[in-house]
């Protein structure tokens, strides 16, 4: 199965859940990998970092590529037919040769908050996804939610995102969330996470 994780918006949380579902994946005893296109390098770098810190064997690959790149990953993993290929998408997505990727993708995960820029970026992302005419699942994430603050419009953006895919449950804002890695998921971290990773698993039917 093909997992994106991708907004137009940096800073909602692209990265962190990507490495943080795919710990999650294989404490669930589940087949991962894990590509990283995003031009910073932050997935792939905080695997060097965390190999050369940590003693944990790493439990998944982590796969730096350029997008050029990626349409024959995607190939030769879809002729093997099992695990899940999680792929961390640039920040900027109307590159022409994302449009492949996109295609290709069964599940979106998009990362969002409720304030008014990241919205306008999911939003674009949104257009993006139905000029493409994709048939993913697409998931939106409320990512790093803070419980004393109050988002006005959030029953409204609730609603037209449901028009579009599924919305999952927050993920509230906590230092645990970062302080992640990628060898390991802690409890605490789990806590935060369940709830809305579950649902995506159990809707996108994860294997």
């Amino acid at each position: 199965m093909i997992i994106l994780f991708g907004n137009q918006k940096g800073g909602c949380g692209k990265t962190t859940n990507c490495i943080q579902f795919a710990n999650y994946l294989v404490e669930k005893g589940k087949e991962v990998l894990v590509l990283d296109l995003d031009f910073q390098r932050s997935l792939s770098d905080r695997r060097k970092e965390d190999i050369a810190t940590y003693d944990n064997e790493p439990k998944y690959e982590v796969i730096q590529t350029d997008i050029s790149n990626v349409a024959k990953i995607i190939s030769d993993f879809t002729k093997v037919e099992q695990g899940n290929l999680l792929i961390d998408l640039p920040g900027k997505i109307d590159d022409d040769a994302l449009g492949t990727i996109l295609k290709a993708a069964d599940i979106i995960i998009c990362p969002f908050k409720y304030d008014k820029f990241t919205m306008d970026s999911t939003g674009f992302f949104i257009q993006v996804l139905q000029y493409l005419n994709v048939k993913a699942k697409i998931f939106f994430l409320p990512n790093n939610m803070r419980a004393a603050v109050r988002y006005e419009t959030k029953e409204q953006v609730v609603d037209i995102l449901k028009q579009v895919g599924f919305v999952t449950d927050e993920i509230p804002a906590s230092v645990a969330m970062e302080r992640i890695n990628t060898l390991t998921i802690s409890n605490e971290c789990i806590d935060k996470v369940k709830n809305a990773y579950d649902y995506i698993i159990q809707e996108g039917a994860i294997k």
